[in-house]
């Protein structure tokens, strides 16, 4: 063998080795062992406030110094394109997409052409900053109005490799949405999504609705929020628990894989929001009061 081709041999083999490494290292950070199940179940009879006492707040935006903390919150940007929805995203504060007011935050849809698109928006993510695995995720906020019109507050799981998100298998948790318009402006829902793969898309799916009597979201302040355990999780509006989720199956095993980032988002059309029509009122504000996560105590 000429030394030539030895040398060609080594430089691969160390190549080769070199991504058998990298294999090893990405699966563990990736795809970690699943916590171990050991809280108890919360009861039905147990009053959310009693809940609550057993916890204590970790972190809390309250948005009073109008500004957008940069130590907490990263503007998610114009590549971002799900669900066939019909904005562009805003990639920083000088896009106009947010505000503050009356010390909240407001995320504002607007009816104008970017990148492409005839519809503006904003989405907002603790990604890489503020993420926990379990504890209570909350936030006071006053929905906006009008068909197409989506906004959420939900969790997405990060990997330890890079912040990486790799949906489903990091799992999702939307605590709340909002289908506005078409008589559905009283009605929020809490879903979560798990199981599968990044090439099937997520298997399987759990979750509930909340119906607000004789009035809308869009009048006033409501709080959103999701108890999660190792066992449960538990979702709210207001101080009424309206969904219990078992997560101990082993399909669920991602929920205690993962520490989860938050996702503030107002989205424009989509496969599930349909389309804004001549009724739908530009620009259009989703207003945040607060959010706060809390630990147990």
């Amino acid at each position: 063998m000429t030394k030539a081709k030895k040398i060609t041999i080594s430089i691969l083999s160390l190549f080769l080795s070199a991504i058998f490494i990298f294999a090893i290292i990405f699966c563990i950070l990736c795809f970690p062992i699943a916590d171990t199940i050991d809280d108890e179940f919360i009861s039905q009879d147990v009053s959310l406030s009693e809940i609550k006492a057993n916890y204590q707040e970790v972190f809390v935006d309250d948005f009073n110094n109008g500004t957008l903390d940069v130590n907490s919150w990263n503007f998610e940007g114009s590549g971002v394109n799900r669900n066939n929805e019909l904005q562009s995203y805003a990639d920083n504060m000088e896009d106009g997409n947010i505000f503050f007011e009356d010390d909240c935050l407001n995320i504002v849809a607007k009816k104008e052409s970017r990148n492409g698109k005839n519809y503006t928006s904003a989405s907002i993510t603790t990604q890489g900053k503020v993420a926990y695995r379990y504890g209570i995720f909350e936030m006071r906020a006053k929905l906006p109005f009008g068909n197409g019109l989506w906004p959420a507050f939900w969790l997405m799981g990060q990997t330890n490799f890079f912040n990486a998100q790799l949906w489903p298998v990091t799992g999702e948790i939307d605590i709340m949405e909002s289908i506005c318009g078409r008589e559905n402006d009283n009605t929020v829902h809490s879903t979560i999504h798990y199981g599968g793969t990044i090439f099937s898309g997520s298997l399987y799916r759990d979750g509930g609705s909340y119906v607000l009597e004789e009035d809308k979201f869009s009048n006033d302040f409501h709080t959103f929020g999701v108890i999660i355990t190792d066992r449960q999780m538990l979702f709210y509006v207001d101080d009424v628990v309206h969904a219990y989720l078992d997560i101990t199956s082993p399909e669920c095993d991602t929920f205690r894989k993962y520490d989860k980032y938050i996702i503030i988002n107002l989205a424009i059309g989509g496969q599930w929001a349909g389309s804004p029509d001549s009724s739908t009122i530009f620009p259009n504000n989703y207003s945040i009061d607060y959010v706060k996560i809390y630990q147990r105590v």
